[in-house]
């Protein structure tokens, strides 16, 4: 059953609502970013207040809402390609859990893996929350240094947007450690989740090991011992070390993406409520079985245009699989 939502999520559905309603046409991204230039200072620093960018980087942000050149602006289109969909972020959050890993695997030292799902943007798993979107530097926060990237040498560009709904399929999946061979379908921990995706896009010669219980040590394991994946690290750090720089206004930036995805999500859910309520009114004979057959083929209609679909909602999942042109 659909869990109702929050006067919160409410509000914020519906502010990203009308906010993605206003940018659907060029017109209207073009109006809005022109009101966002003409808008007095005092407005737009508190929309930088409110958003949480720090007082000595609001100028930045009021720049780069009015679209003026700025060193942050330079910086992110700088950014532009050097992150890649399906990177794997391997750190040491935990250092108990880190030396836990050594029974896996002797060289281990990651206790915590992500998925970049977008940019700066990424998805992992941790305990309370479940799988959801941050960004980079909320990822590495409580990370020790040492921290890594690693990339599979068959994954390009091109494979971008299978990840991107990959990714975005998982979503609000709890977090629950449990043995499993096959991807687990109603939970998620940080090792499984970077797992399935690479299960359901397709990507051949992983090396990710089909064990019962996969762990942060297996994917050190693949770092140090596996041919198909090269360490990126060092010539991605220039551009974490950006992020770091600027994660308020980076978290400002990435709202958009993460509201519509969460948007996206309740919308599903909202015509599964709708699919679910046409059903029982038929059942209950107050509805034609065509009226009934023409309200689902209407909404399965909708559906059909939508880029991402969520693994809770009860219709086919997405085709994330690599075109044959892609696979490795």
């Amino acid at each position: 059953m659909t869990k109702p939502p929050t006067i919160q999520e409410v509000a914020r559905n519906t502010a990203a609502a009308d906010l993605f309603q206003q940018i659907a046409t060029d017109e209207g991204a073009a109006k809005l970013a022109n009101n966002l230039r003409n808008m007095p200072d005092a407005i737009l620093q508190f929309m930088s207040k409110v958003s949480g960018v720090p007082t000595h980087q609001t100028d930045l942000h009021v720049a780069m809402m009015r679209g003026q050149d700025n060193e942050f602006m330079q910086g992110l289109e700088a950014l532009d390609g050097w992150f890649q969909p399906g990177d794997l972020i391997l750190m040491t959050g935990s250092q108990a859990l880190a030396l836990v890993q050594k029974t896996l695997y002797k060289n281990a030292r990651s206790s915590h893996v992500a998925i970049v799902h977008a940019d700066y943007i990424c998805v992992d798993a941790i305990p309370g929350v479940g799988a959801s979107n941050r960004i980079l530097p909320e990822v590495l926060a409580d990370a020790a240094p040492g921290w890594r990237i690693i990339r599979h040498k068959a994954v390009g560009p091109d494979d971008a947007d299978s990840f991107l709904r990959a990714c975005a399929f998982y979503l609000a999946q709890p977090y629950k450690i449990l043995p499993t061979k096959e991807s687990a379908q109603t939970f998620a921990y940080c090792s499984e989740l970077a797992r399935k995706v690479y299960r359901d896009i397709g990507v051949a010669d992983t090396g990710i090991p089909d064990v019962r219980i996969i762990a942060p040590a297996h994917f050190d394991e693949i770092a140090d011992a596996n041919s198909n994946w090269i360490d990126v690290t060092e010539s991605l750090r220039p551009a974490v070390e950006f992020c770091q720089k600027y994660p308020e206004i980076l978290r400002a930036t990435a709202k958009m993406f993460i509201d519509g995805l969460k948007l996206n999500r309740r919308r599903f859910e909202e015509r599964t409520d709708q699919l679910a309520k046409i059903q029982a009114q038929v059942e209950a004979g107050k509805m034609s079985q065509a009226d009934g057959q023409a309200a689902t083929a209407q909404l399965h209609e909708i559906e059909s245009n939508m880029n991402n679909t969520f693994w809770d909602v009860p219709r086919p999942a997405g085709v994330f699989k690599r075109s044959a042109s892609g696979k490795a």
